[in-house]
């Protein structure tokens, strides 16, 4: 199934939380070149994140810029590169290059050479390239692009197989702001959120994340009661977890792989407790979760 997102250029932003309330799971925002009032800054990037909206990086200075060569997609790649890391960008995450117009086949070895310089500077395997499908096709027929990015213009009503996202619309209003409509094609389509915690999250992960936030799934720290669902508190009474920390990862990884390893005499009850510690406050209630998910598995 499709993820769906959006991306936007111009204030005013629209606001994540309705953003995630109708339904999208990313934003592709500007950073580096061009004009700064485009850009994704720091403060929006934790704002998307809490809302559990994933970010998408994007560089694009004029339309056609890439036509500019090998010196033009360096400097893209570099200056995007480092403005999206001042936003929590992790050092992984791809970028991709916008080829905002019809390129054609005497323009593509120029656009070929920006998308090289690209490369030269963040690594082909952080190397994307948004445009129609000529461009898509002939990136990577060519091999200067590792991710996709089609816009439905320029592209006949065809989507080339194995993009990893497609721009589908143009000027809609979502979330009361002017925006594109994308849909993700791939787990994996390059996004990322902010903090160290969400950085050490797999795709995967965050795509979980998203659905909880929209309320399709319950998250590894909650459990469901007759009433809805609740949350495991910490260890001070009061507080909550707010959002998808590194501990209630690891200790769901932990409980996975305790799962994965039992054997006929069942999970060691003190190594299911110290995975559970983290997530629970007393001695007396983590030794009665611990046998009640061991009698759980066992049973």
């Amino acid at each position: 199934m499709a993820i769906q997102g959006v991306d936007y250029a111009f204030p005013p932003w629209p606001d994540p939380a309705a953003l995630a309330a109708a339904g999208k799971q990313f934003a592709c925002r500007y950073g580096g070149p061009g004009s700064s009032d485009k850009w994704l800054d720091p403060a929006e990037a934790a704002a998307l994140s809490a809302a559990g909206i994933a970010i998408v990086a994007n560089a694009e200075g004029s339309a056609a810029g890439l036509a500019g060569g090998f010196a033009v997609g360096a400097s893209w790649a570099r200056t995007a590169d480092a403005w999206f890391r001042k936003c929590g960008m992790p050092a992984d995450r791809p970028i991709y290059l916008s080829v905002d117009f019809d390129v054609q086949s005497g323009q593509w070895p120029a656009v070929r050479d920006a998308l090289a310089g690209a490369a030269s500077e963040i690594g082909l395997a952080r190397v994307g390239v948004y445009g129609g499908r000529k461009a898509v096709a002939w990136a990577r027929r060519d091999q200067v692009a590792t991710w996709f990015w089609q816009t439905y213009a320029w592209s006949g009503g065809i989507w080339e197989p194995g993009v990893h996202i497609q721009q589908y619309s143009n000027g809609i209003t979502v979330a009361g702001a002017d925006c594109d409509l994308n849909r993700a094609m791939q787990t994996d389509y390059g996004q990322w959120t902010t903090g160290s915690e969400a950085n050490d999250m797999t795709p995967e992960e965050h795509q979980m994340l998203a659905e909880v936030h929209a309320g399709r799934q319950v998250a590894p720290w909650q459990y469901k009661n007759a009433t809805g669902i609740e949350e495991w508190k910490t260890t001070h009474p009061g507080e909550w977890y707010p959002d998808m920390h590194a501990v209630v990862w690891d200790t769901y990884r932990k409980v996975q792989a305790l799962e994965a390893q039992q054997t006929t005499g069942g999970v060691d009850i003190d190594k299911l407790a110290a995975a559970l510690r983290p997530l629970l406050f007393t001695p007396d209630v983590l030794a009665a979760i611990a046998k009640a998910v061991t009698d759980e598995i066992g049973s």
